[in-house]
């Protein structure tokens, strides 16, 4: 998304070899998208001019729009109304980026200040609201994908007010913790890989069956994201740490964490999560981690979606595509990006 006449693309070369290679498996159609973004989003407004130039730097690696591309490329060739439905759902990624950054308070993203940080709140609102309603406007050019994409930000946004509404719940269950994510993260996987298949000429069985594949990818996908959260590399992974445990978020590590724990030292994490921004809370609630090998739990668990996502492509016939979508489920569990 940039106002430059030359469009960002992804660049395999920069990648992890495993992950370049299954982006070359879509490379002609990531470029199309690019170009298409670039064509799309232009202001001669200098301030909005501005404002899509930085964002444009939070750029990372477009992960939903592959989904689509690859999950097209299963059933037949991609065509315009692909490109188009890969750029809306990179859109509204983008979006609930921007809204994110402001929500958590966070300063970096993808190594760059966030719009919040340099801009300001309103800012921020604004301009996640102007994609947005671009994403919408493109929806309206696909016949039969606009009520699907408005449903899916719908979910997208009710996450987000369930999030909100909990945080600092030190006594946050499992099952709206899976609510909370799948809304945020996972429904927009499983739109992407659905659209894809659907526009291909798949049937509605066989457009499920990629849905569920992207709804486990997402699910795993997140599930790592919290992980890197608290033990990630600030400077690999790109934006601010720990910010989960600082917001009162119980994600899935902390959750378990809670619960295995009894007596004193259930007490102390509680009063630790109660406590989320003092110094020295963020280390020692990992020393716990670590010491209970949570962490290792959670990886397990994140691998049990990937193996529920590969299980759905399982009968579908064999074919490049397929294998880059099993490849790329298997590199997001070990990932950071």
């Amino acid at each position: 998304m940039t106002l430059d006449s030359e469009p960002i693309a992804v660049d395999p070369a920069k990648m992890a070899p495993k992950l370049g290679k299954i982006y070359e498996c879509a490379s002609v159609e990531m470029a199309s998208l690019n170009s298409y973004l670039a064509d799309e989003f232009s202001s001669s407004e200098t301030f909005v001019h501005e404002l899509l130039t930085h964002i444009a730097r939070f750029r990372g690696k477009q992960v939903r729009p592959l989904c689509l591309f690859l999950a097209a490329r299963c059933f037949g060739p991609v065509n315009k109304d692909h490109i188009r439905c890969a750029a809306v759902t990179e859109l509204i990624h983008t979006a609930t980026l921007v809204h994110d950054d402001l929500l958590d308070d966070s300063r970096m993203r993808r190594r760059v200040e966030t719009v919040n940080e340099r801009y300001g709140e309103r800012a921020s609102i604004l301009l996640g609201d102007f994609i947005y309603s671009r994403g919408f406007s493109i929806s309206t050019e696909v016949e039969g994908v606009s009520k699907l994409l408005a449903d899916t930000t719908h979910n997208i946004c009710e996450g987000e007010l369930i999030q909100v509404g909990s945080a600092g719940d030190i006594d946050l269950t499992q099952e709206t913790y899976y609510r909370i994510i799948y809304c945020k993260t996972a429904i927009l996987y499983g739109l992407a890989c659905r659209l894809g298949a659907q526009l291909s000429g798949a049937s509605a069985e066989e457009a499920e069956t990629l849905e569920i594949f992207g709804d486990q990818l997402g699910l795993a996908f997140q599930i790592a994201d919290d992980v890197l959260d608290l033990v990630g590399d600030e400077d690999r992974v790109g934006k601010s740490l720990g910010t989960d445990l600082e917001k009162g978020k119980m994600t899935l590590p902390l959750i378990l964490l809670r619960d295995r724990l009894e007596g004193p030292r259930a007490a102390e994490l509680r009063a630790l999560l109660e406590d989320g921004r003092s110094v020295g809370v963020h280390g020692r609630v990992v020393e716990m981690l670590e010491e209970e090998r949570i962490l290792d739990e959670v990886r397990i668990i994140s691998g049990d979606h990937i193996d529920r996502a590969l299980a759905a492509l399982a009968g579908l016939p064999g074919s490049s595509s397929r294998n880059a979508l099993e490849d790329l489920a298997r590199f997001v569990v070990d990932r950071d990006i």
